[in-house]
């Protein structure tokens, strides 16, 4: 197909190469019965979807039509090296996270058992203290 083919148009292509039926398409992108018969622009979420669901297609050709329908290893394996990154990353923020939820919850902890040993001050009390406060 030429590169002036719509996106509708290179899905199409795509699930012909893959032997993948309408039906499935939809079922595996969450796409409505119908999507690839309209007509219209499609928005970048449902690119999306299309895309996350089929990983070996590529999400430049799948836009523009260039280069090649099918994702090369070095992309895929770029693309996992970036997201493993990313969740190194989360795993470790998750890590801090619980560290200081732990702190705060021991804080808390020492907070609950001040407040059952408070006891408040009677009126006559707080008299006793505001005379006793110089400059007042």
């Amino acid at each position: 197909m030429s590169n002036l083919s719509s996106i509708r148009d290179r899905v199409s292509e795509y699930l012909l190469l893959k032997g993948i039926s309408k039906y499935r398409f939809y079922q595996e992108t969450g796409l409505s019965n119908g999507f690839l018969d309209k007509a219209g622009s499609i928005t970048s979420d449902n690119c999306e979807k299309i895309c996350y669901a089929y990983s070996d297609l590529d999400p430049e050709w799948l836009l523009t039509g260039r280069g090649n329908m099918l994702r090369t290893y070095d992309k895929i394996d770029e693309e996992n090296d970036r997201k493993s990154a990313s969740v190194e990353v989360l795993v470790q923020k998750i890590v801090e996270l619980s560290s200081e939820n732990t702190l705060l919850k021991k804080e808390n902890e020492n907070l609950k058992k001040k407040i059952v040993g408070y006891k408040p001050l009677s009126e006559d009390d707080l008299k006793d203290n505001i005379a006793a406060e110089p400059g007042i």
